[in-house]
């Protein structure tokens, strides 16, 4: 029974069994869903359920098996998106089998929405089904300031007394010097930069030795790629499992030096294989 059908859509009720989890495998209608998982990657999800397959087939003929899947993603970034008005796109070209796909977007603090089609052997691009629009977090640090935050040193005092803190006694020195250390970083990073002077800050005791200045960061690897779905896949020697599409996806610290990543498929009968070797560094250099 049909759903529903618009321009580049066609969604389908069908029955489904389900798996023997409670859920099941698949749902019977042509959908995709776009999600972010950072500033930089999203994660796409789809269906595309059989009889849609059989009227894309029916429609190309023998051009349908010359055709590539591919997610088509669009900038849509502060634009009602109608389809053609994206201020660009490009194009990432899919397992036909695959139901999910990790996107790298290329700019950051940008919306996105994404076809998936078919590229024609002409070069044309047919879409099948488009998603959602997801607007990404932003990189870095915020550049809105509110005044409205700021906490004066008379409302601090208050707060101290309200936690009973002076009757905790001495031996609750480092509490109270832990809370002192947090109410000095709270009014830097909510007062505008004009009001964040030392009349908002808890002055140190004469002779107290000067708090040290730091900074953290780290940083981490993804590697990720795809083989053939019955291939055996070892990353560092180790045996990894893959995607039902062949594609998997692994995380891994940076510490500083050198890191050897070797990665291995072999095909099921043991007769081919290939192997890539990332050598990755990393060096911390103090300004």
């Amino acid at each position: 029974m049909v759903k529903s059908v618009s321009s580049g859509k066609i969604v389908r009720e069908t029955g489904t069994k389900p798996s023997p989890t409670g859920l099941p495998a698949a749902y019977g209608e042509t959908k995709l869903v776009i999600l972010p998982r950072d500033p930089l990657w999203i994660f796409a999800y789809w269906e595309i359920d059989d009889l849609t397959r059989k009227e894309l087939k029916k429609k190309f003929g023998a051009n349908y098996s010359a055709s590539r899947y591919a997610l088509r993603v669009y900038d849509v970034t502060d634009i009602d998106f109608d389809g053609s008005n994206a201020h660009a796109y490009f194009d990432v070209q899919i397992n036909p089998d695959a139901n999910n796909w990790y996107i790298n977007c290329q700019k950051t603090n940008r919306a996105w929405c994404v076809d998936l089609g078919l590229i024609l052997p002409d070069g044309k691009f047919y879409p099948i089904i488009r998603s959602n629009v997801v607007k990404m977090p932003r990189v870095g640090i915020s550049p809105i300031i509110d005044e409205k935050w700021g906490i004066l040193q008379k409302e601090f005092e208050q707060l101290m007394q309200l936690s009973g803190l002076e009757r905790i006694g001495k031996s609750s020195f480092d509490v109270v010097k832990l809370m002192k250390e947090r109410w000095e970083e709270i009014v830097a990073v909510s007062l505008p930069s004009s009001l964040a002077v030392s009349s908002f800050r808890l002055q140190p005791k004469k002779g107290a030795a000067k708090k040290d200045f730091w900074l953290k960061a780290d940083t981490e690897l993804i590697v990720y790629g795809s083989t053939e779905r019955d291939a055996v896949l070892t990353v560092q020697g180790k045996k990894v499992n893959l995607r039902d599409d062949g594609s998997f996806s692994l995380r891994f610290s940076l510490p500083d030096g050198v890191i050897d990543i070797p990665i291995e498929a072999r095909s099921a009968d043991k007769k081919m294989g290939k192997k890539i070797i990332f050598k990755v560094s990393r060096k911390s250099v103090k300004g």
